[in-house]
């Protein structure tokens, strides 16, 4: 392995955009641009380190062209620890390191059939930029359909991408809480009750998935008790990652490592991964 692989990239803090009380999206902006990241795909991540604090692993939440320009990283953060209350601290102009991409994301082959995306809490971050991708290159108006559960209408976030999703044609944005306030106006329940329904509205041959562990075990057997088949479900797993590249065994689930097998496995693969769903392996400041 390069010792290049472990070296971060230099990066400023150009745009930081609020989602939630918790949760912020973060634009950065490479002193020199990195074709690796230029070129990154829908569902890879991203080593994202600060001086003292060291480095967190990010699903990348938008790719470089239509929604970031070449040369910038967006990430979004949820502040639950020591590297992401210190990263919430930093000012525009701030500089941070990046290592990437990493991992392997969602199939090529996705983009050109109709898709169910289903996303629990900050689960949608890991999702943000396959729905985009495939809202912008699918032929024509393919349905493409998104399931997002939130606890409470306030922690919903990537508003702005689902109000300009519901502009587009083709695409049904399906929200619900779990507890609703008065401000609220959709639908109430957990995220898995509407997914038989979310599944024959947007007609879809394949599907998405990402959240906490329980909701992404009970979406995975809904799906399937739905009519997916197994190798026709994607997840994107969380884990707590430092390397990025298989060597220090801090994401090993079973015989895979989720750094470089995944993070998105097919739902056939975790099948083989009894481990996959154990909540302590997952990280906690993962968004």
């Amino acid at each position: 392995m390069s010792v290049v692989s472990f070296l971060p990239h230099a990066a400023r803090i150009a745009a930081v955009e609020p989602e939630s009380a918790d949760t912020r999206t973060f634009v950065l902006r490479l002193d020199t641009r990195v074709a690796a990241l230029d070129g990154a795909r829908p569902g890879q991540f991203v080593l994202l380190s600060l001086l003292g604090h060291g480095e967190a692993a990010f699903t990348l939440s938008a790719l470089a062209g239509p929604r970031a320009a070449p040369g910038t990283v967006v990430v979004t953060v949820r502040r639950v620890g020591s590297l992401t209350g210190a990263l919430f601290e930093l000012p525009v102009g701030a500089s941070v390191g990046v290592r990437g991409p990493f991992g392997r994301g969602f199939p090529a082959d996705l983009w050109d059939r109709p898709t169910l995306w289903v996303a629990g809490g900050c689960g949608l971050s890991a999702l943000v930029a396959g729905i985009e991708h495939q809202i912008d290159v699918r032929p024509g108006d393919a349905p493409v359909t998104l399931l997002y559960g939130a606890r409470e209408p306030a922690t919903r976030i990537h508003r702005a991408a689902l109000a300009r999703w519901r502009e587009r044609p083709g695409v049904d944005v399906v929200e619900c809480v779990e507890r609703p306030d008065a401000s609220w106006d959709g639908r109430v329940g957990v995220l898995v009750d509407f997914i038989g329904e979310a599944l024959v509205t947007g007609r879809a041959e394949r599907a998405a998935v990402c959240g906490p562990p329980a909701m992404l075990l009970a979406a995975g057997r809904a799906l399937g008790r739905a009519g997916l088949a197994p190798e026709n479900v994607f997840a994107a797993v969380e884990r707590y990652m430092k390397c990025g590249t298989g060597l220090c065994g801090h994401c090993y689930v079973n015989d895979r490592y989720v750094c470089t097998d995944g993070p998105v496995f097919s739902w056939a693969e975790l099948q083989q991964l009894p481990d996959a769903f154990g909540a302590e392996h997952v990280a906690a400041h993962a968004c």
